[in-house]
């Protein structure tokens, strides 16, 4: 199915992060593939009966009869069906504050993505607002919410890049893994002979590691690196399928006898081609970089109106 006929999960969650085991679920809802169906929409625990979602096409959200417990950081994340993974997840948080402003911290991304060749070098932009003393990257999709109980489920990978302690004398720690990757003094992530392996999604974590309120001074945005290999050919190949490693849901083919080098799709939204097995398999029986979804989704959000009742929190 295509994006129009298949519509994504919007979830809305406060917390210090999408993937914090202590974060709360506040809203989760979508349309169904047959609109005939309508639409899906469920609030939680505290939420329920005080917080509105008009649009699920513009989730933004309405929260009423506002106490101190709920200020923090809510996230607006939208996942995909097929994959909910790196390139079909994504999420932005706010800051809300009651009683007045306080101290928060924004993490801003430059770029939605960013697309270079194999072999090349490149950088990921990040920047912020607030007070902050601590960068911290990584690359992954989230720990998603399960679709049946709500509990945090880690799907994939999430794995720590680095982190740069500008407290600490702008130490910079990388981690296993990330040998051609560093932090640099603006609190961007250099990728150095990027390899397909790099490719995927990148969060900018800034926090400030005296925060009284965690939930507003940590804040993350990402970019999905994106790397394109040489073009395909058949020649010296023997006969076969191939995949092809700038779209998971084709895959070439070398046939015998033909100068002819075939390009095929595996047919079905969330079908991507098994390179183990040879064969077109759904997203989650393969293993990364191909247990992902087609296509990303981008968010933005942001506060629209808050008052001593009622707060909106937008996703345009």
């Amino acid at each position: 199915m295509s994006d129009e006929t298949q519509p994504p999960i919007i979830y809305w969650i406060k917390g210090v992060s999408v993937d914090d085991p202590n974060a709360e679920m506040v809203f989760k809802g979508f349309r169904y593939w047959n609109e005939s169906q309508g639409e899906y929409r469920q609030f939680f625990d505290s939420y329920q009966g005080r917080a509105v979602v008009a649009d699920l096409q513009q989730p933004n959200i309405a929260i009423s009869g506002l106490v101190s417990e709920d200020e923090g950081r809510y996230w607006c994340m939208v996942a995909e069906w097929s994959g909910r993974q790196q390139e079909g997840t994504d999420a932005d948080g706010m800051a809300v504050m009651i009683d007045g402003p306080k101290s928060y911290v924004t993490s801003i991304q430059v770029d939605n993505d960013v697309t270079i060749n194999i072999g090349d070098d490149a950088t990921i932009e990040c920047m912020g607002n607030g007070i902050f003393d601590t960068v911290t990257w990584y690359e992954g999709p989230f720990h998603l919410p399960d679709s049946e109980n709500f509990t945090h489920t880690e799907i994939g990978t999430f794995t720590k890049v680095g982190t740069k302690l500008i407290y600490n004398n702008n130490l910079v720690l990388m981690e296993p893994g990330f040998t051609n990757m560093h932090i640099d003094s603006f609190f961007g992530l250099n990728v150095q002979n990027a390899q397909m392996e790099n490719a995927g999604r990148y969060w900018c974590e800034l926090s400030l590691s005296t925060a009284v309120n965690e939930e507003l001074q940590t804040d993350r945005s990402s970019t999905l690196l994106v790397i394109q290999s040489p073009p395909f050919s058949c020649d010296n190949k023997a006969p076969g399928q191939y995949p092809d490693p700038d779209d998971c849901s084709m895959y070439y083919e070398c046939v015998s006898g033909n100068p002819i080098t075939y390009h095929r799709s595996c047919g079905y939204d969330g079908l991507v081609f098994n390179s183990v097995e040879n064969y077109c398999d759904w997203a989650a029986n393969v293993p990364p970089p191909c247990r992902r979804a087609a296509d990303k989704k981008s968010i933005e959000n942001r506060i629209n109106q808050r008052g001593n009742e009622t707060i909106k929190l937008l996703y345009s």
